[in-house]
């Protein structure tokens, strides 16, 4: 993200540690896939650290499997994970419902940008503090026009679908932490908004920890 290896790797750290946590001491099938997300975004944020440490030797195979895995968590594992991950957790059916669409809606765009990344040449510069990714030679499936809204579709809304609290309040941070990158450096965008992400994702995962068997499954 922003700044240095450092932040990325300090981030990645704290990030992955609080993810083992989450993670191994989840024992609801449910919970899995959304107690999963500080450790998913820790990997992505050491993948990015590597990024920034090896620029200057872009032509070597670590610098562009670093680029490769990072782009592939941003644009092909959280459009599929992360509305699957509400899904599995909301107990209303209609609502659910809903989700199960826009859990569809997410692993086709998962799946669209596995294609489009794979005919890309994935390059990576420096723009003010930040990283910025280009996209070179990228084959499209759809205009460029759709690109934004449907990973808004599959990556956003579901939160605001569930019927928990602490989910809904999660999509405003998730939504505003974009707007701020947008905001920032329209270039930027991925790597900034990621970032944020990652530390939202602290959010969630302090509210995973607090997870209690009620009758009715809600997030205290």
């Amino acid at each position: 993200m922003c700044f240095s290896a450092n932040v990325s790797y300090g981030s990645a750290a704290l990030l992955i540690a609080t993810g083992v946590v989450t993670t191994l001491g989840n024992k609801k099938k449910s919970q899995r896939m959304i107690a999963a997300i500080p450790l998913l975004f820790g990997l992505q944020q050491a993948a990015e650290g590597i990024v920034w440490q090896t620029m200057g030797a872009e032509s070597s195979s670590l610098h562009q499997f670093a680029i490769w895995i990072y782009l592939g968590m941003a644009n092909v594992v959280w459009p599929s994970w992360l509305p699957w991950s509400i899904y599995n957790l909301e107990v209303n059916l209609k609502r659910k419902r809903i989700l199960k669409i826009l859990g569809i809606i997410g692993t086709c765009v998962s799946v669209l940008a596995a294609w489009m990344l794979s005919s890309a040449e994935l390059k990576a510069f420096i723009s003010g503090h930040s990283l910025a990714y280009d996209y070179v030679h990228l084959k499209r499936f759809l205009s460029a026009n759709f690109d934004f809204p449907l990973y808004l579709t599959a990556t956003i809304v579901p939160f605001f679908v569930s019927s928990l609290q602490t989910v809904k309040r999660a999509g405003y941070l998730f939504f505003g932490s974009m707007v701020i990158a947008q905001f920032i450096n329209q270039e930027t965008t991925t790597s900034v908004w990621c970032f944020f992400a990652a530390l939202i994702s602290l959010y969630i995962a302090v509210n995973i920890l607090r997870l209690r068997k009620e009758e009715h499954g809600h997030i205290v």
